[in-house]
């Protein structure tokens, strides 16, 4: 919770007559106060978030669902609002309500949106010319240099690190990606530059992920973990060994 407000809009009126509707007109205006008020302090505290991806509105009744269509929130916050949902409390616990009821809603959204990258990403691969589509590590690692890649695909199986080896003779310098179940039994070799006997030193070993995610974050990129258990999802994992990427621009490999 990041800001918690109490309405003062008065409650029904039980009058009757011009006194009655002289009162519904106060509590308009005192309810319309209040939702300026809402959606001024909820669209500061959002436009500060820039990597905010999407708003879930609840609450109880139909005003929430007013608040939303009457555009209370500034135009860039309310352009990202995902949906409305119902919730018996508007506290803490209306919090806490919102979230295990919109689960199954961000649980689709997060599949549709993998499904509409690897469609994308597909349909890159089919072209050509032209195309914006890069797959196999070598390749990738070479478009991240350039600054190419706009957003790069990892599946979420893949379990693989970034070994760095050393000579200790000569300083030479080597790098390998290794899977989870390799790197176990793995034995660093002899040096080739100065075939010094002695197997190199590890000197770094980093979760692939974690070392292209960085890669990334430096060009601006955007990074997307699909999840198995789609037929885009488990193709990246098959057909791409689980790396891949849809690029700003064209580039020659």
């Amino acid at each position: 919770m990041l800001k918690y407000m109490t309405s003062q809009v008065p409650g029904k009126h039980g009058r009757g007559g011009q006194s009655q509707r002289r009162f519904e007109r106060l509590t308009e205006i005192a309810a319309h106060e209040w939702f300026v008020k809402c959606g001024e302090q909820a669209s500061e505290i959002f436009q500060n978030h820039p990597d905010l991806q999407g708003i879930l509105i609840g609450g109880p009744g139909p005003t929430k669902q007013f608040f939303v269509d009457e555009n209370y929130l500034h135009y860039e916050v309310q352009d990202k609002i995902i949906d409305t949902f119902d919730t018996g409390y508007t506290d803490e616990f209306g919090l806490r309500e919102l979230v295990s009821t919109a689960s199954e809603t961000m649980t689709d959204l997060k599949i549709s949106k993998e499904k509409k990258l690897m469609k994308r990403f597909l349909k890159e691969v089919t072209k050509t010319e032209g195309s914006l589509a890069v797959y196999g590590e070598h390749q990738l690692r070479k478009a991240l240099e350039m600054g190419a890649v706009d957003t790069l695909l990892i599946s979420e199986n893949i379990r693989k690190y970034r070994v760095k080896l050393k000579c200790t003779s000569c300083n030479y310098y080597d790098e390998r990606t290794i899977t989870e179940d390799d790197l176990k039994d793995f034995n660093p070799p002899a040096c080739p530059k100065c075939n010094n006997s002695s197997p190199m030193d590890i000197v770094e070993k980093i979760d692939l992920i974690d070392e292209l995610s960085d890669l990334i974050e430096k060009t601006g990129g955007k990074i997307e973990i699909i999840s198995l258990g789609s037929e885009e999802g488990d193709s990246l994992y098959s057909a791409f060994n689980g790396l891949a990427g849809i690029l700003r621009y064209p580039i020659d490999l």
